[in-house]
């Protein structure tokens, strides 16, 4: 309850209303007006007019401002300048060509190259300055000027005047926090901002900024975008061009000028802003700005890292990267320096000869495979792996194991060499040669008979298989495979050694499974004179600051002695000018090489000259269904798909643009080791060929003996796998060829026909085809909607259904749109445009 109030009696009442103005009557009267006011208002208790005085409101609002300032204060000085985030320090890997400065690709997280503010031009500095935050070198971080006006001009719908941030608070935003819009990131921002100013010089946050900011078409700094949009390096840029990209760094997808005529317009009048922002800084004369105009901007140029044949190379070099040791997150961000062996001249060589020699009749699953190495070195200097990296990411080049056949007879010279065995040593020539261990007998190549001995030059100079395993299994396999192993293949290389786990005589026929690159390496063995040097892709690696990471200096070494290959090259040189690999002769210069064919399924030729080594190989493989190897008969109009040929062809128009312009040399001369005293002619006079007698061009046809059926069963394989299918025909005595049919009704890889059928009969070495199902592959996929999807998650859907993504705008926001749209149809392999915001 209140406290109850006492009235004034009449007596009282009545001295106030007629008081003489004495002191008593004075203070009379003041309790009397008070009494009457508490008698309306109620008790001073009750009256917040009592308590609620300017005075008060005053010390209270004083109070309450420095507790805020206090506040602040507080919140300012426990704000920490954090760390660097990894996206704002994270630089493109460049990768370069063998000269090591000729760009070769790039590896990306973000697409970025630093630079120092020393590589950037003071007018590129001031068109950015002047688009972006005209006190720069004033103010302390922030503008408060500069955000009252972006207030104001968002209120009047304006928009050529600068935004509310300074460049100092988007280096922040940008190098060490998040795109997130919040009221605490901007506080943040604006307390880091004042720290950052307080601590490092204008030209070190201009630079960090300058390497820090989006600049659209997916490039992240001056460096990179210059590159993009003017096709040169920043130091390069002119002012125009400097006005120009300052203007697109406003909001680079409504500001390029290619984009759309809208984007011009809006381009065309900020560029004027950027200039007349320079006249009022003083940094330009109002002449000189009036009378420039705007530049031509570069249109995009949409790239896949990995697309077409160059994308094999950044692929191997890539692998590379990582086994010696370095992190695959810092290939993607750490802005290494990598020097590649290989040359841009030699690669360009290698992709135009493919493309001119190469088949085009019965050419599908066919797969070509290149590469040649630098002698005494180990370098690759090219390498073929296919026509593109992204439909295809496996390396016919590195990846394929195709038996190397004939290609390796000259590593079975070397072992003979080394004992004792010349070029004028005679050896089995006639098919059907036996010997013990060795398994069913060795034929030459349609049977051929050369004579009961031929000379160890005349059989390489012909690839003469039964002399070669009559040779070997007088030295021994197991001096055939070490030389094969000093020479560069690897000692478990597939194939090496048979089913008991030791090497037999088949060894020289080319039993193991090598890529090309390898072989080039071997044959590079040769070429150096018997130093070997392994073959490698990565030269030097370098981190942003100039240090060495990595760095090879080849020390190859002396496996097999000089007069031993000298002697090598001699007999491969007349294999080129007498033999199989006639072809190599269109190089016009010293050339010793190798033919090479592994039954019908993969088809080499190998070479060198004294500066360059190269192999080539081709088959067939569906690498979609199990990656068997098909028959190559029939390609290219072939029904024999020889070395010599399309093979042979495709190595000298490599070797032709590779040397082109190199100087000819000489091979070394050749020792004549081990000269026989009592040399024998080759032999001159043609056989008949199977299944005739007689003396050519008398060759009669050979009548079977009665008791003897000239037809065999031929087994029943449907229903079996391929590679047993395959066994199966080939010990009944078959030759096989495989065609594939898409069906759904068998799983992929089994035999679901064949011709001639099982259960009948066919002469001893006649062709069985077989039909092996295949799963139907579809041409074309529906787009997936993208719409609110991560980068990562937009990247994982597409590249599940074959599309290859091109990712554009923040790479840390969502999807916004995309092209083609979702649900169009598109063929797998195709490019979908990505905008994330």
């Amino acid at each position: 309850m209140g406290r109850p109030v006492t009235r004034p009696g009449p007596g009282v009442e009545r001295s106030v209303r007629g008081g003489s103005g004495s002191a008593g009557s004075s203070t009379n009267g003041t309790k009397g007006r008070r009494a009457r006011r508490y008698a309306a208002e109620g008790s001073p208790s009750h009256g917040w007019r009592r308590w609620l005085t300017w005075k008060k409101v005053s010390l209270a609002g004083l109070g309450l401002f420095l507790l805020g300032v206090l506040g602040v204060g507080v919140a300012f000085a426990m704000t920490d300048v954090p760390e660097a985030n990894d996206f704002s320090t994270s630089q493109a890997t460049i990768v370069y060509w063998a000269d090591g400065e000729t760009e070769l690709g790039r590896f990306s997280a973000e697409n970025r190259e630093s630079v120092a503010i020393e590589e950037v031009p003071e007018h590129v500095q001031q068109a950015v300055v002047a688009a972006e935050d005209r006190s720069f070198y004033e103010n302390d971080g922030f503008d408060p000027v500069g955000i009252v006006r972006a207030g104001w001009d968002s209120l009047r719908g304006g928009e050529i005047a600068g935004g509310g941030s300074t460049i100092t608070q988007q280096y922040v935003k940008n190098y060490y926090l998040t795109q997130e819009q919040t009221i605490t990131r901007k506080v943040k921002e604006l307390f880091i901002s004042v720290k950052i100013d307080q601590q490092l010089e204008k030209d070190q946050i201009l630079q960090d900024y300058l390497n820090t900011i989006w600049f659209g078409r997916g490039t992240y700094g001056i460096q990179t975008a210059s590159t993009s949009y003017f096709g040169k390096n920043v130091s390069d840029l002119t002012l125009e061009e400097a006005a120009a990209m300052a203007a697109i760094l406003r909001n680079p997808s409504s500001y390029d000028p290619t984009l759309s005529e809208e984007n011009l317009q809006r381009f065309t009048q900020r560029f004027r802003y950027v200039l007349d922002g320079m006249v009022e800084e003083g940094w330009l004369e109002r002449a000189t700005a009036d009378a420039l105009v705007p530049p031509q901007v570069l249109p995009e140029q949409k790239n896949n890292t990995f697309g077409g044949p160059q994308g094999y190379l950044l692929q191997q070099v890539k692998n590379e990267l990582v086994e010696i040791g370095i992190d695959p997150a810092e290939i993607e961000t750490g802005g290494l320096r990598v020097t590649t062996t290989f040359d841009q001249n030699a690669q360009t060589a290698a992709v135009e000869a493919v493309k001119a020699e190469a088949p085009t009749e019965n050419v599908e699953h066919l797969h070509i495979g290149l590469a040649a190495v630098r002698p005494g070195h180990g370098g690759v200097v090219a390498m073929y792996g296919g026509p593109d990296a992204v439909t295809q990411s496996y390396n016919d080049a590195v990846d394929s194991i195709p038996q190397a056949g004939s290609t390796v007879k000259p590593f079975t010279l070397v072992a003979a060499f080394e004992n004792d065995v010349s070029l004028k040593h005679r050896f089995s020539g006639n098919s059907g040669f036996e010997a013990p261990g060795l398994g069913k007998p060795v034929n030459n190549e349609s049977d051929r008979d050369y004579g009961d001995s031929v000379e160890l030059l005349y059989a390489t100079e012909n690839s003469i298989n039964t002399a070669f395993v009559d040779l070997t299994m007088q030295l021994g396999p197991e001096k055939v495979m070490d030389a094969m192993v000093r020479s560069g293949l690897p000692e478990d290389a597939p194939g090496i050694v048979g089913e008991s786990g030791v090497p037999n005589g088949r060894i020289t026929l080319g039993t193991a499974s090598i890529p090309p690159v390898q072989m080039a390496d071997m044959y590079a063995t040769l070429a150096a004179q018997g130093k070997q040097a392994d073959w490698f892709t990565v030269a030097k690696v370098t981190d942003p600051s100039g240090g060495v990471r990595h760095e090879v200096e080849p020390e190859p070494e002396q496996v097999i002695e000089p007069d031993i290959t000298a002697e090598v090259t001699y007999a491969l040189t007349q294999v080129a000018e007498n033999g199989t690999g006639t072809v190599a002769q269109d190089l016009d210069r010293p050339v010793a090489a190798k033919t090479g064919q592994a039954e019908d399924l993969g088809s080499w030729f190998s070479g060198y000259t004294p500066q360059l080594a190269a192999s080539v190989v081709y088959f067939k493989s569906d690498y979609a269904n199990g990656g068997s190897m098909l028959s190559l008969d029939g390609t290219g109009g072939e029904s024999t798909f020889t070395g010599g040929k399309y093979p042979g062809r495709t190595w000298t128009a490599f070797m032709k643009g590779a040397l082109e312009g190199a100087e000819v040399l000489e091979f070394p001369e050749r020792p004549d080791l081990g000269n026989d005293p009592s040399p024998t002619p080759r032999p001159t006079v043609e056989t008949c060929p199977p299944g005739t007698e007689g003396t050519p061009p008398d060759c009669t046809p050979i009548e079977p003996s009665p008791t003897e059926d000239p037809e065999v069963d031929v087994p029943n394989v449907v229903g079996m796998q391929q590679n047993e299918a395959e066994r199966t025909l080939r010990r009944a005595g078959f030759q096989v060829a495989v065609e594939t049919a898409e069906t759904d009704q068998a799983p992929p890889g089994q035999v679901v026909d064949q011709g001639p059928p099982g259960g009948t009969t066919a002469p001893p070495g006649s062709t069985v085809t077989i039909v092996v199902a295949v799963e139907a592959q579809p041409e074309s996929v529906d787009v997936p909607d993208l719409d609110g999807m991560t980068r990562s998650e937009a990247e994982q859907t597409l590249n599940q259904v074959g599309l290859v993504p091109n990712f554009m705008g923040n790479p840390l926001g969502v999807v916004v749109t995309q092209s083609p749209q979702p649900g169009e149809s598109v063929e797998i392999g195709s490019t979908v445009d990505v905008r994330l915001g």
